[in-house]
């Protein structure tokens, strides 16, 4: 007995039309326009993207008068301000220290400006997620900024005391896959 192919009908119907309409223009600009987005999503979305803010305050100013007085490693300080950094990914990816240029080459770092002089500096652990394990290395007047990884949504939090007013601090450098 010969089974009928009746039930088969539709299906291939379905097929063949499906197979026509990517086949056409439409299809074909559909496609295309979807493998554009998902490629964008890929390259500049999917990754690590580093963002930093920072904040400046004075601590303590020999234009006011007050009997505030600061002394660190035995000097005393009539004009001090603190800058904070904050360095956060913001990236769907966790991004590795192996990942950052070597010394030498485009490490992530503080750039201290130009006729500034540290005082002192840390990373500030109140700051910092508890899952990042990073210290600052000093290299060429810039801090260059260390980590084993920093996952997405977290962040390193730099505290820097200087003499001298400036707001120009920044955090430079490169990695692989980072925007």
């Amino acid at each position: 007995m010969k089974i009928p192919l009746i039930h088969h009908h539709p299906y291939k119907r379905f097929f063949m039309s499906l197979w026509d309409f990517l086949t056409s223009k439409t299809g074909a600009f559909l496609i295309g326009v979807s493998a554009i987005a998902v490629g964008s999503y890929q390259f500049y979305i999917n990754k690590p993207i580093m963002k930093y803010e920072t904040d400046i305050s004075n601590i303590v100013s020999s234009n006011n008068i007050n009997d505030l007085k600061v002394t660190i490693k035995e000097k005393e300080y009539k004009d001090l301000y603190k800058t904070t950094l904050i360095l956060t990914n913001t990236g769907a990816l966790a991004l590795s220290g192996n990942d950052v240029s070597k010394m030498g080459h485009d490490p992530i770092r503080v750039q201290i400006p130009k006729g500034i002089e540290i005082v002192s500096y840390q990373i500030d652990n109140n700051l910092t997620s508890p899952s990042i394990s990073a210290k600052l290395i000093p290299y060429k007047g810039d801090l260059v900024i260390s980590f084993d990884f920093i996952n997405p949504d977290n962040q390193i939090g730099i505290n820097i005391l200087h003499e001298k007013e400036s707001d120009d601090f920044s955090i430079v450098g490169s990695a692989v896959n980072v925007n």
